[in-house]
């Protein structure tokens, strides 16, 4: 049965290459998204035009939403991983991933510290940001009185509701979307 561990071992190589290649997008992505949603706030606290909001906040909160998207993909791959090399860690008698932490540190006793609420805060404030430009844009556009603190209102709603919704999706009680079917890796990253 050598050429079975061998097959277990090269299957729990390219998973955990897996894990550490989805991890090195998401720590690239979480430094980027923030940054720039920031900066663009930043930056267009003085616009030239209500059309520079729009535009702006138009194509920020598309693309940040785009990579959100892409985000919550990679967090399903990545539990589909971590399921699969907790599995041949039991059959290899290995336990990297088979004996991580609980997860029982909350900040302030509230929030549950794990990588989910992380993108969850990071990716709702980013979103409210481009929110906000856009809405404030649109709203002087139409010329408003007080458009950048309706338009601040509004990010701040678009903040919250994706606050609650992402939470909803990444629910540890089961409710989070069904886990991937154990597949090998290559037909996983065709999907």
């Amino acid at each position: 049965m050598p050429a079975d561990a061998d097959r277990l071992q090269a299957d729990y190589q390219q998973t955990t290459d897996l894990l550490r290649t989805l991890t090195d997008v998401r720590f690239k992505l979480l430094a980027l998204v923030p940054t720039l949603s920031g900066a663009a706030v930043a930056v267009l606290g003085h616009p030239s035009s209500a059309a520079a909001l729009v535009a702006v906040g138009l194509l920020g909160l598309t693309a940040t939403l785009g990579v959100l998207l892409y985000e919550l993909r990679n967090s399903q791959l990545s539990d589909y991983a971590l399921h699969r090399a907790q599995s041949l860690e039991a059959e290899l008698g290995l336990g990297l991933y088979r004996e991580q932490p609980d997860r029982t540190l909350r900040l302030f006793g509230i929030a549950p510290v794990d990588r989910d609420r992380g993108l969850i805060l990071v990716y709702s404030a980013a979103l409210a940001g481009w929110s906000y430009l856009t809405a404030w844009g649109v709203l002087h556009e139409a010329h408003l009185e007080r458009a950048r603190s309706i338009g601040g209102v509004l990010g701040v709603g678009v903040g919250l509701l994706l606050v609650v919704e992402l939470t909803r999706i990444h629910e540890p009680d089961g409710r989070r979307s069904r886990p991937l079917e154990l597949q090998a890796p290559a037909e996983l990253l065709e999907q």
